[in-house]
């Protein structure tokens, strides 16, 4: 029987908290709730213009030099920015206690090469009371999109941006992570991906890329000129979603990629550790349109699965692929959600099981799994029992193949009773239900904490 302790979370504030989560909601969703389904040709960009948006045109800084950098994770440029707060940032906690900065560092992307990736930076201004240099937190972002505009560097700087060519509407909620890192004390470093702000489709869920963006965003947050930073500042990882996915790759890839990093622990939220179950999970339901996101990223990687690709999708398949390949998530959800993937393909069945007919795509997609490999510090994986985006059992077998490798691991499950399934709720609630969780959690290991453990109880 497992530990009440060690899996089960309170539900204290819960009936508050949903109305927390309906205001967040609404930010990253507002399209939907409000002017309602928009037609998706209009998601495609205006031939000879940009349309307007209400973020600065920040075009030069997204533009990587022709020559990169040779050492992953060596800053390209920065400039400081301006946090607008957004509806989602005052539930996190008010006014941002932080100076704030744009940066651009070099990181390796999906296909094996140097890429430029775009992120944020946050100095506290508090000084660090702590022993030791200042720790450093980095911050995964859940699923934001696939169009440039929807990297959280841009959102984050205007608290909701908002587009019309293409329409796009994205919500600064990464923000609520990173308050909650901030009021423990750490500096906190945000990374928009591979792909989102700079050129090519951002690699969706791709195991390899996220896990490096992340790694080297710590790597440039320590080299950064003017913070109180050290070559050594503890470092951890923070995410949910697919930012609990990227936190679990990070922490599985550092020892071979980032050695010279002083990680000390991990948090994964909900992290999509299986790419089929979860396709199965979310098929039907809002973020059936993702799964546009992570085919381009396939094929931008993969050129040689389109023929696979083209045997198993029909016109409107294609659309799809199209028409998700420009937008944020709110465009999606509108566009996509809650049809069955079953619409796209020629045979009828749904795309996860088109996959699991074409074995090249089947390896490609098993190479974004979890588990295979085991962080060598602390764990915490936090999900929901009734998660209807992340099944809660595909959760439960990453935090056991982590224990059988020899990880710390405490797996934390939200008892949250079915809110609306298939709507995201249930998906989202543990993530505000727990926001201040896995900061403490993970300052406990900052200040060497024993960690708690789940392995043998789970």
């Amino acid at each position: 029987m497992r530990s009440p302790s060690s899996d089960r979370t309170s539900t204290r504030g819960v009936a508050t908290l949903a109305g927390a989560l309906a205001i967040g909601l609404a930010a990253a969703l507002a399209p939907v709730l409000v002017i309602g389904p928009v037609p998706v040709a209009g998601a495609q960009p205006v031939a000879g213009g940009q349309g307007s948006s209400n973020a600065p045109d920040q075009t030069a800084f997204y533009s990587p030099p022709a020559d990169l950098p040779a050492v992953p994770g060596t800053v390209i440029r920065s400039e400081p920015m301006t946090i607008t707060p957004s509806v989602p940032d005052l539930v996190a906690g008010g006014t941002l206690t932080a100076d704030a900065q744009r940066i651009m560092y070099r990181s390796t992307g999906a296909a094996g090469g140097p890429v430029a990736v775009t992120g944020t930076y946050l100095q506290p201004r508090a000084p660090w009371s702590g022993p030791g240099p200042r720790p450093l937190a980095v911050v995964t972002p859940g699923t934001q999109g696939q169009g440039d505009q929807c990297a959280p560097s841009k959102s984050m700087e205007v608290g909701l941006g908002v587009g019309t060519a293409p329409i796009s509407m994205a919500a600064g909620y990464s923000l609520i992570d990173a308050y909650s890192m901030l009021a423990e004390g750490f500096a906190v470093v945000v990374t928009d991906y591979e792909g989102l702000g700079t050129p090519g489709h951002h690699p969706y869920v791709n195991r390899d890329s996220q896990g490096r963006s992340a790694l080297d965003a710590a790597r440039a947050a320590v080299r950064l000129p003017g913070t109180d930073l050290a070559p050594d500042s503890p470092t951890v990882v923070s995410g949910y979603s697919q930012g609990g996915g990227a936190a679990a790759a990070a922490g599985e890839m550092h020892r071979e990629y980032a050695p010279d990093l002083n990680l000390v622990g991990v948090a994964a939220g909900a992290p999509p550790s299986d790419m089929l179950g979860t396709l199965d999970r979310v098929d039907g339901g809002v973020l059936t349109g993702a799964v546009g996101y992570a085919i381009n990223g396939i094929l931008q990687v993969h050129p040689d699965l389109r023929p696979a690709f083209d045997r198993q999708l029909n016109d409107e398949g294609r659309r799809m692929l199209e028409v998700t390949s420009t937008q944020c998530v709110a465009e999606t959800a509108f566009a996509y959600g809650l049809r069955r993937t079953s619409e796209f393909t020629v045979s009828g069945n749904s795309l996860a099981d088109a996959a699991r007919s074409e074995p090249e795509i089947l390896r490609v997609l098993e190479s974004y799994n979890l588990g295979r490999v085991a962080p060598t510090v602390p764990a915490l994986v936090l999900i929901g029992r009734n998660d209807d985006v992340v099944p809660h059992h595909t959760a439960v077998d990453l935090v056991r193949d982590w224990c059988a490798q020899g990880t710390t691991v405490e797996l934390r499950t939200a008892e949250i009773p079915a809110v609306a399934p298939g709507l995201v709720i249930d998906h989202a609630l543990p993530m505000l239900a727990e926001r201040a969780t896995n900061a403490r959690y993970l300052m406990d290991r900052v200040h060497g904490v024993p960690a708690p453990n789940s392995c043998g109880t789970v």
